[in-house]
């Protein structure tokens, strides 16, 4: 791993930390922490997809992984998981390996780039955005107050938002009117649930 060059005798990075041999204004402290932010948010990715790499290549590689970096290996799994489900042109570079994590579980690669932009236009919090994928929606500062488990029954917002987002990616491509009738016919009776919800209120 290739550690930031910091050309300041009074800063030594190590694979053991930082050594701070004389006092450091807050300006410069606050410069060292943007030098090595990138480290910091790269370092799952890296990991993970190495891992992937030897997986892939040479079959189950924990054992010796473990022992190269002195991880452990649940967090080593979880590297690995992450940077499995995420795929390379998904990732945000200024977003860190937690926000990416957050969005593994979703299925689609068009969700995990919705709400990647999102996280990244907005500045939002790993916990923001988790909410807000369980919401289907950005949630609102308000919300962010809120008792997390005083809203945990909005998990069907999640299912409208995705079928919205649906719906717009395909009436983009085409028309519904240029639909052929066993397409639209089909999407009837698929649909014929919600409908019933609606009519139910």
């Amino acid at each position: 791993m290739n550690y930031p060059q910091i050309p300041d005798p009074r800063i030594r990075v190590t694979p053991t930390g930082i050594e701070f041999r004389d006092d450091l204004s807050f300006d410069e402290w606050d410069d060292l922490g943007t030098k090595l932010a990138p480290l910091g948010r790269s370092i799952g990715f890296v990991l993970g997809d190495w891992l992937n790499y030897g997986q892939r290549a040479f079959g189950e590689k924990y054992t010796e992984a473990i022992a190269r970096t002195g991880i452990s290996y649940q967090t080593l799994a979880n590297f690995a998981y992450v940077a499995r489900s995420v795929d390379f042109s998904c990732r945000q570079e200024k977003l860190g390996f937690e926000h990416h994590a957050v969005v593994a579980k979703l299925r689609s690669t068009d969700d995990q780039k919705y709400w990647l932009e999102m996280a990244n236009r907005h500045s939002l919090s790993v916990r923001r955005l988790r909410k807000s994928i369980n919401y289907g929606r950005l949630a609102t500062e308000e919300e962010m107050q809120e008792n997390p488990a005083d809203r945990r029954h909005v998990t069907y917002l999640l299912l409208i938002n995705n079928l919205i987002r649906w719906w717009k990616r395909e009436t983009e491509k085409a028309p519904v009117d240029t639909w052929d009738r066993e397409r639209r016919e089909g999407l009837k009776k698929h649909f014929a649930p919600v409908a019933e919800i609606h009519n139910a209120l």
